[in-house]
């Protein structure tokens, strides 16, 4: 890959959390009344937990990863690095919990729903971890994920 290939993509990258961001940003300004008043004011459930770590260590990954895509620092063992790892997991549980549990609230609290996306989360969750790059086994978890839950369903 030349290096006008990298800078470009480079670019994008930073791009795209740019707006993932400002979206986020903008979506938490506009639903804060609420979410003072039904998450913060209220006692703090599992919920709770997963919705703050769905909006608030998401929103911090993705300026994380701006800074880390437009800084000039080395890439391979830096304390930024390090801090992106560590956000990245939380909030990843954080968003796959929350889309759990809408989609077990949604199926009617069916337990075979529930069974299979929760070992399919653990599963992708377990892959990330060990092998961040392996975007391609995580869209065919969600494939299958998405199939059999559809045949549960109906």
């Amino acid at each position: 890959m030349s290096q006008a290939d990298s800078s470009a993509e480079i670019q994008v990258l930073s791009d795209k959390y740019l707006v993932n961001t400002a979206l986020l940003i903008y979506d938490t300004l506009l639903t804060l009344p609420s979410e003072i008043k039904h998450i913060w004011c209220k006692t703090v459930k599992i919920g709770t937990i997963l919705y703050l770590f769905a909006r608030y260590l998401l929103m911090a990954l993705f300026v994380l990863a701006i800074y880390d895509s437009l800084s000039t620092l080395s890439v391979e063992c830096n304390t930024l690095t390090h801090l992106l790892d560590a956000f990245a997991v939380p909030s990843l549980i954080g968003v796959q919990g929350l889309l759990l549990s809408r989609t077990y609230a949604i199926s009617l609290q069916n337990q075979k729903v529930l069974g299979v996306l929760g070992l399919l989360i653990l599963s992708l969750t377990i892959i990330n971890v060990v092998c961040p790059s392996a975007e391609f086994v995580t869209r065919l978890f969600w494939t299958i994920a998405i199939s059999l839950v559809h045949k549960l369903i109906h």
